[in-house]
């Protein structure tokens, strides 16, 4: 029994067809998306790096501000030839002796924090508008300009007046 070709199945129609699979074009879509989706993620991931690195350098440098207020308030003999010290994170050193208590204090901050570069700490005796020298006996302010590595390179300085009346 012969049936005509009318009713014979000769697979499916060419309506269901594109229904069993995804055309190129829509690949390519996918994919296109998908990677303006990744190098946003990419983007946001460097961002977020650079920016907990330069925090983590900020917060180095006022742990060192911190830290140096307790040192010199543990040692009042440094608090006299203090003002215009500058140690670098290179071979710090000082010409005063009474200085050894700050000398050796930067060198532990410089091997706990490695991207401080220098310091520079100022006196400002109380009632003048200038750098000048401080001893127990009269009050004055005490700042410090803490240079650290930038996370974008070079470096940034962080000034700190870390107590009025010494």
């Amino acid at each position: 029994m012969n049936l005509p070709c009318a009713t014979r199945r000769r697979g499916p129609s060419t309506a269901r067809r594109g229904q069993l699979g995804l055309t190129l074009l829509e690949v390519l879509v996918a994919m296109l998306l998908f990677l303006a989706a990744a190098s946003g993620l990419v983007l946001l991931i460097n961002q977020a790096y650079v920016a907990n690195a330069q925090a983590s350098r900020t917060f180095a440098a006022t742990t060192t501000a911190q830290s140096l207020l307790a040192v010199v308030e543990g040692n009042p003999q440094v608090l006299s030839p203090l003002n215009g010290m500058q140690l670098a994170a290179q071979n710090p050193s000082a010409s005063n002796a009474a200085l050894t208590p700050v000398v050796d204090w930067w060198k532990s901050q410089v091997s706990q924090y490695p991207d401080l570069m220098a310091v520079s700490v100022s006196t400002i005796p109380a009632g003048s508008s200038s750098a000048g020298t401080c001893n127990p006996a009269a009050p004055c302010q005490l700042s410090a300009v803490i240079t650290v590595r930038s996370a974008f390179g070079g470096s940034v300085q962080h000034t700190y007046l870390l107590q009025d009346g010494f």
